[in-house]
Order: C-alpha cells, then sequence, then structure tokens
C-alpha cells in the first residue's frame, strides 16, 4: 500500500500530541506538558491562520507529521 499524505483534521489531534511531545524530548530532551502541548495542537488544527498539519499514512496508519508555521522577522525584514 502506497504512503497517503493529507492534511491533518481534528481527529489526527491525539497523535500529533503525541508526536510533538516525542519530538521535543527526542530533540531537546524537554518534557512537554501533554495538556498544554494538547490545546496548542487544537489552536492549530482549529485555525489555519496559526499553521497547517499535514500527516502521512501507512495502511491507514499515521505514521509521521508535518507543521507549517508562518513567521516573521521584523529582524531581518
Amino acid at each position: 500500500m502506497p504512503l497517503r499524505c493529507r492534511k491533518a483534521v481534528i481527529a489526527d489531534h491525539s497523535i500529533l500530541t503525541r508526536f510533538q511531545i516525542a519530538m521535543a524530548f527526542e530533540t531537546e530532551k524537554l518534557r512537554l506538558d501533554p495538556d498544554t502541548c494538547s490545546r496548542g495542537v487544537l489552536a492549530v488544527l482549529e485555525d489555519d491562520g496559526k499553521g497547517t498539519y499535514f500527516v502521512a499514512e501507512l495502511e491507514g496508519h499515521v505514521t509521521a507529521c508535518l507543521l507549517i508555521l508562518q513567521e516573521w522577522s521584523d529582524w531581518r525584514n
């Protein structure tokens, strides 16, 4: 079965939260508060102005995610 990529939906909230918590620990040894992270993920899923999550599915299971954020640096224009 081929890998399928799609825009994330509210139903992906739980797995995205788990992925973010795991990534923070793996990359920075940072332990995120699960409730705060959960609310942050949900905020993005509910407001495209904050960012957009995409997920990759293999055999019907989400296996990876990508978060694209809009950010502006006034320091660097």
